[in-house]
């Protein structure tokens, strides 16, 4: 049985965790210009801290999980975030500011790894694929309303009621954490401690090259949520952005059942391909969009595209490690996803002045291409054969 009390304690925590941070990532230019009367370049800098505070929580995370144990290491990150969104209504001056988004974004990174480690020992190993698909809808859904309502309270009410708003998510968490059981950490021996810095210990070796291909097709996912606010306002069509990430989340949330299911009875290829397939044509159509219609087609397109992939590939970074490196093979996926995204809006970005915002997707489609090819090198000409 995947959805157990545990699964959905879990995935509630991982939603509301993520949906906030997506909240606070879209506010926090805006809000630097406001508050510290920062540069866009400053502001952005200032914004993108946070995911390397979320990086650093991610890689320590992964290896420490079995030693300090799943409850422990929740409720530190919960803790870790609880205390710096708070600190957010007090930082009065930029650097300080700054320091907050650092430290946040270790909280986040905790919390994330903990809980998908932590739904690969609820879920029976024979519906990892369907159970991850269905635990991923938690960060898909909080990806699509948490911008949304970011930009929404943004426009409707203060920076400081944002900052309220997610304390109360973040305590909101912190209760759903004290329903959840902690049983799982007692199975097998742990990790040994001590001795000598080994990367084996925070990264699987084994699941990077998949990891890396992940990295490329999420860079084009971070630019489609830096950029597609201004390439709509270039085609009048701000008003279709705002409804694009929920269309996305919709596309992901419908098409979870049958890839979940299939992924388990036919393995990953199958859902894989297809998914990278409508990852480009779902940036083609965006580079081609003049109307609403075609726009939220991109939005669909990229919903069964990205979003699937994405899971469908934290499944298969799980299947290339046992026993006890589960837990850094999902903190490596992790931690490329989040340098993709990161990247993503910055090495895109550079392409601007030269192809505009349009042109961006186009890229973004071509990159998506190749990744087809790097992913069956790596690893989809194997899985035939295994």
């Amino acid at each position: 049985m995947i959805f157990t009390k545990n699964f959905i304690y879990v995935a509630l925590i991982n939603f509301f965790v993520s949906m906030s941070y997506y909240m606070l990532f879209v506010i926090s230019v805006p809000y630097a210009a406001k508050r510290f009367a920062t540069s866009d370049g400053l502001g952005g800098f200032a914004a993108g801290l946070i995911l390397i505070g979320c990086l650093c929580g991610r890689f320590i995370a992964g290896r420490i999980v079995l030693d300090l144990g799943f409850k422990r290491l929740i409720f530190t990150g919960i803790a870790i975030y609880i205390l710096s969104l708070g600190a957010y209504l007090i930082a009065d001056n930029l650097y300080l500011f700054m320091a907050v988004r650092f430290i946040s974004g270790i909280g986040i990174g905790c919390i994330g790894t903990v809980a998908g480690v932590l739904v690969v020992h609820i879920i029976p190993k024979e519906a990892h694929g369907q159970g991850i698909n269905y635990f991923s809808l938690s960060a898909v859904m909080a990806m699509a309303i948490g911008p949304f309502l970011g930009i929404y309270m943004m426009l409707h009410t203060s920076f400081e009621n944002i900052f309220i708003f997610c304390l109360g998510v973040g305590v909101l968490s912190f209760l759903f954490a004290l329903f959840v059981s902690y049983p799982f950490i007692e199975s097998g021996a742990k990790p040994q401690k001590g001795g000598s810095f080994h990367l084996s210990r925070y990264i699987a070796y084994a699941a990077v090259p998949v990891a890396v291909v992940t990295m490329f097709v999420v860079a084009g996912y971070g630019s489609l949520q830096a950029f597609l606010p201004m390439y709509a306002a270039d085609l009048d069509l701000s008003k279709t952005a705002s409804l694009f990430f929920l269309v996305y989340a919709a596309a992901a949330f419908i098409s979870r059942p049958f890839t979940g299911k299939t992924f388990d009875k036919r393995g990953a290829n199958i859902i894989i391909y297809p998914s990278l397939v409508f990852a480009i044509l779902g940036f083609v159509v965006l580079y081609f969009a003049k109307t609403s219609g075609l726009m939220l087609m991109s939005a669909v397109l990229l919903g069964l595209g990205i979003a699937n992939f994405q899971t469908a590939i934290q499944t298969v970074c799980v299947k290339l490690v046992k026993g006890h490196g589960v837990s850094q093979a999902i903190s490596t996926y992790f931690i490329f996803m989040d340098l993709g995204i990161g990247m993503g809006p910055y090495l895109y970005g550079l392409l601007t002045p030269y192809i505009g915002f349009g042109g961006l997707y186009a890229a973004a489609a071509a990159v998506t291409f190749v990744c087809i090819f790097m992913y069956h090198f790596i690893y989809g000409k194997k899985a035939y054969t295994m």
